[in-house]
């Protein structure tokens, strides 16, 4: 990459050389500054002087380089996300531009940060220019011998089969397991099957004393301790040992290799990024199934082919979305698409986009907002659009954008995620004469009779009203407990038949049909105070 910029900041300078003859105009004197700015490595002032710069009512040939060194700017300081959606404009506004091929090397470029290898590769493939491969063969190297998960390797490898890189780093890659892993091969014959919790339970917080910080990791366990003896009465035994894992790498090590750990025949958690990749490796070389019972992250579950969520990832959850759009009978084929400052909020809305550009809708705004209703009304399209979609993490962001929208008189149905709202704030005057619908992964339907069954045998056992989390445990424990007394090893045979699916659970249950990822999504929308399944 370093190569091929200095190679571009060359070539940009005797551009810029051969305009110095001329008049300078207020616009180049700005541009030429910025790439000063630029060269003195000042990455964060050079991305806010170019994104003043990229305006396309400009009559100059500067523009397009102040988007692509806008969004270079963007890279180097890691926002990613930010520079995909300025070399995107680019493209749209100035689809002739004479440097696809620097486009695409940093499309690659970031594909390979991101560790999308499969975009990076094919972005990779599509530049022709023979003064890139040097430069694109050094990337690929580089990037490829990051790769340790063989999963991945072997996945790339069916894609590619041209790319020698990724046979090499394959032929590299050998798993040798631990000689005191035990193998789990003849899982289908066990009488029982041990559940190993990794869970931050903080157990120097239990005093009834003190407050605990981890009150959710102890609803997830009694939940699924009520789920055991249910199991039970199915012929069907697990046993849960639960183990106080938070973010330390050190601990999770030292656990792998206790020996009374490697009975485990599945791992519920860890819930924090390091720990969570230790566990994850130990688990393929074990080969038992990880579930993440809380993370919406896609990317865990590129490492190995038995990890999975419990709740639908970011881009699972736009991909339902837009399915559900695709059902209602709203009127016109284009969108404003908003997102706020969180990376799943941005995931959410890239992915909405592609999915809605796939079927033919126009995208007339794809803005980063801030939850208040003044940033969010600037925003506002002045074009009439068939629904507004908001993906956001932050709870003001709900209102704040029925406000922008009753401002601006705008009447189109809002689809968003259930986080949007502080749910008691609202009234039915506060969104009255809305259609307003929710994606909400966490969401209990009280009027389920399995739903009060449950209720009143969790208060009598353990004094309280169970939690969200209470329900999500039970609901875990209780289908892969009938998964693993089912079909044993032969997990994604269970999980491919339709007929697993059948069993009534808590909330809105599971579905892992040729996926890692729970497909399975609620929508929901606000009436009589309440949020209820959308019919």
């Amino acid at each position: 990459m370093l190569k091929r910029l200095i190679l571009l900041l060359i070539v940009f300078s005797i551009f810029q050389n051969a305009f110095a003859q001329k008049n300078t105009t207020e616009y180049e004197v700005a541009y030429k500054k910025a790439i000063q700015t630029f060269k003195n490595g000042d990455f964060e002032k050079a991305q806010a002087e170019f994104g003043v710069l990229c305006n396309n009512r400009v009559e100059s040939t500067f523009v397009p380089y102040s988007f692509y060194f806008n969004a270079l700017s963007s890279t180097k300081l890691q926002k990613y996300f930010e520079a995909k959606t300025t070399l995107k404009n680019l493209l749209i506004l100035y689809p002739n531009w004479s440097k696809k091929d620097d486009i695409n090397y940093l499309f690659s470029n970031i594909a390979f940060e991101e560790k999308n290898y499969t975009d990076a590769l094919n972005y990779a493939k599509s530049i022709s220019d023979d003064s890139f491969q040097d430069d694109l063969a050094e990337m690929k190297a580089f990037y490829i011998n990051q790769i340790q998960s063989t999963k991945t390797l072997n996945e790339l490898s069916a894609k590619f089969p041209d790319e020698s890189i990724l046979l090499e780093k394959k032929n590299k890659t050998t798993i040798v397991p631990n000689s005191q892993v035990i193998s789990n091969g003849s899982i289908k014959n066990k009488t029982y099957f041990n559940f190993g919790l990794l869970l931050p339970l903080a157990v120097e917080t239990l005093d009834p004393e003190r407050t605990r910080k981890n009150q959710y990791a102890i609803d997830i366990y009694q939940g699924m301790k009520m789920a055991k003896n249910v199991l039970l009465k199915e012929g069907i035994t697990i046993n849960l040992f639960t183990y106080d894992i938070a973010n330390n790498t050190d601990d999770m090590l030292e656990l792998v290799n206790n020996e009374s750990f490697q009975k485990m025949d599945l791992l519920v958690g860890p819930l924090y990024s390091e720990s969570n990749r230790v566990a994850t490796a130990y688990c393929e070389t074990a080969k038992i199934p990880i579930i993440n019972p809380m993370s919406n992250n896609q990317r865990l579950l590129d490492e190995y082919e038995l990890v999975f969520l419990a709740q639908p990832s970011a881009v699972m959850q736009a991909t339902k979305a837009a399915e559900f759009v695709r059902k209602q009978p709203f009127l016109g084929r284009n969108t404003a698409i908003y997102y706020t400052d969180s990376p799943n909020d941005s995931t959410m809305a890239e992915t909405y986009r592609q999915q809605m550009e796939k079927v033919g809708y126009e995208i007339v705004k794809f803005e980063k907002i801030l939850p208040f209703a003044d940033d969010i009304g600037n925003k506002l399209p002045e074009k009439k659009v068939s629904h507004v979609f908001m993906a956001t993490s932050d709870k003001k962001a709900g209102l704040s954008m029925i406000n922008a929208l009753n401002k601006k008189d705008v009447m189109c149905p809002l689809v968003t995620t259930a986080e949007a709202f502080n749910s008691s704030n609202l009234s039915n005057g506060t969104l009255a004469g809305r259609e307003v619908y929710c994606l909400d992964p966490e969401f209990v339907d009280i009027e389920k009779p399995i739903v009060d069954t449950f209720r009143k045998d969790y208060l009598s056992k353990y004094g309280v009203i169970p939690s969200y989390y209470s329900f999500h445990g039970y609901d875990i424990a209780l289908f892969w407990g009938r998964i693993l007394g089912r079909y044993g090893n032969n997990i994604r045979k269970g999980l491919d038949n339709r007929d697993s699916y059948k069993d009534g659970y808590n909330l809105s249950g599971f579905n892992y049909i040729k996926s890692q990822d729970n497909q399975v999504l609620p929508f929901t929308t606000f009436q009589n105070y309440k949020f209820i399944i959308t019919k």
